[in-house]
């Protein structure tokens, strides 16, 4: 039995010891990888939020919020202002961001904001209010979708306004776990004309909205 209790004691630690190896390798092979030559990683503000140096979308990099509520996918050419974020402790955080798209396909050539706030304590009774907020903003003849994912409710739309000058996805994610709820919104600005602004605002509702939106989970 102690030849047995020492045999297994040895399996442990060369067991142990090669899985720390083979983990302090991949956090060195991480922690070479060098940071994308992008706007989002150049402002000294915005890289706090960001926590991986891998693309989860084209053209997007994953970002946690100060909360420690949520991720999300960050547009590369996005940057957040000091002046337009808010954090209350846990409990609430507002950002808004600029971005300059430039050649980050499938959207080109326009600008784009980004805004998100959070709340830590809204919980399922309170979606249907959130949800009269969230159709205000967008309009009456927008309906919301709603997608059921992992320990989240989402409630979306894509939109378009005046010949598609501007279009972008709006929507409300809840937490249906725990507590915690979500308003977002994704608008572009195009001023290209009709056509070619109508093509735009189609490659973003096919390419892009949906798994944009799906990135938006709690922690």
């Amino acid at each position: 039995m102690r030849k047995k209790l020492i045999l297994f004691t040895v399996l442990a630690l060369i067991f142990c010891g090669c899985s720390m190896e083979k983990r302090q390798v991949q956090d060195k092979k991480e922690d070479s990888t060098p940071e994308p030559d992008v706007r989002a990683f150049q402002d000294p503000f915005t890289k706090k939020f960001l926590i991986s140096t891998s693309e989860v979308l084209p053209g997007y990099y994953s970002f946690r919020s100060k909360t420690g509520g949520y991720e999300m996918a960050f547009p590369a050419g996005g940057v957040i202002g000091k002046r337009s974020y808010e954090l209350r402790k846990k409990s609430f955080e507002l950002l808004m961001t600029t971005e300059h798209v430039k050649n980050y396909d499938p959207i080109k050539e326009v600008n784009a904001s980004l805004k998100i706030n959070y709340f830590s304590y809204h919980n399922k009774e309170t979606v249907e209010a959130n949800l009269v907020r969230v159709q205000k903003q967008i309009g009456d003849k927008w309906d919301l979708n709603k997608l059921t994912l992992k320990n989240r409710d989402i409630y979306w739309s894509t939109y378009a306004e005046n010949e598609h000058e501007y279009y972008g996805v709006a929507g409300y994610v809840q937490n249906t776990v725990d507590t915690g709820g979500i308003y977002f919104s994704y608008e572009f600005t195009c001023e290209f004309g009709a056509d070619k602004c109508q093509q735009l605002g189609q490659e973003f509702k096919q390419k892009v909205a949906l798994k944009w939106v799906k990135q938006i989970h709690f922690k």
